[in-house]
């Protein structure tokens, strides 16, 4: 497929129809059924993933129940969330060539959980509800290992992962297909007030244990290597890696379609 294809391919998902978000949860339904050891989870894509959650995030505070109601309510008064939920899902079952089942990803993948409950803390946030906003994102972090600032703005089709410590300030931007590996920090300097984090642009792939720090840009179908420390801006298509982060070499396609974090075998560090 040529990377105009790609794009194009790329494009319409960012505009998924009624159907596409209907195939998805249908989908995992068929799945569900035919898998002997899936929980007895309610089987409409609202109370299913409500249940879920609210399973994961329950404690001795807050229980299963409290926050299976509140789940349940704020899915079935927004019902964009579902087509949210559906197009990563499908983002984590499909990308890499993997090709699993939805109910893999949906049970099993932190970062398919994780942000989801962001999605949940991010609705609590802009309805002036910030003390509920903030004991999810404490639950999530303590259960899944991935910190993100319920005031963040996070597009469709993260990815997160594998594995944990990712950390995700309040002034984050994150468009549409991005992928943060793990260890990941989008974070400030200290030095600046309002806007103090990173925007990352759609496409960009983040290699694990990067730090991107302040009120930068890293520019669409960016790639950023594997403990890569970035403080200034970055430009479109461009792979930067090092302590501090240094130019690399340009591509014309988004590395998170091939998911691919390596680099021409030269020393780009002197």
């Amino acid at each position: 497929m040529s990377d105009t294809m790609l794009f194009q391919q790329q494009a319409d998902q960012s505009r998924p129809s009624h159907s596409f978000t209907d195939d998805v949860w249908k989908s995992l339904e068929k799945e569900w059924k035919i898998t002997p050891a899936a929980p007895p989870y309610p089987l409409e894509a609202h109370g299913r993933l409500a249940h879920l959650l609210a399973e994961k995030l329950g404690d001795t505070s807050t229980p299963f129940s409290v926050l299976f109601f509140l789940f349940k309510s704020i899915l079935q008064q927004n019902p964009s969330f579902l087509a949210s939920a559906a197009q990563d899902l499908h983002t984590y079952a499909k990308r890499g060539g993997a090709d699993q089942q939805y109910i893999t990803p949906f049970l099993y993948s932190k970062g398919f959980q994780a942000t989801q409950g962001y999605r949940l803390a991010h609705i609590l946030w802009k309805n002036n509800q910030p003390f509920s906003a903030r004991h999810l994102q404490s639950r999530i972090a303590e259960v899944m290992g991935i910190d993100v600032h319920p005031a963040a703005t996070i597009g469709d089709r993260l990815i997160l992962g594998p594995g944990s410590g990712i950390v995700i300030g309040e002034t984050t931007l994150i468009e549409n297909d991005v992928t943060l590996m793990s260890d990941v920090t989008l974070g400030g300097t200290g030095k600046h007030t309002g806007k103090r984090h990173p925007t990352l642009r759609q496409g960009t792939l983040v290699g694990p244990g990067a730090q991107i720090l302040g009120p930068i840009e890293v520019g669409e179908g960016a790639k950023i290597g594997a403990g890569a420390v970035v403080v200034k801006s970055v430009s479109p298509f461009t792979a930067v890696a090092g302590n501090p982060a240094r130019y690399v070499n340009s591509h014309s396609s988004w590395p998170v379609l091939t998911m691919d974090l390596t680099f021409p075998s030269i020393d780009y560090f002197i």
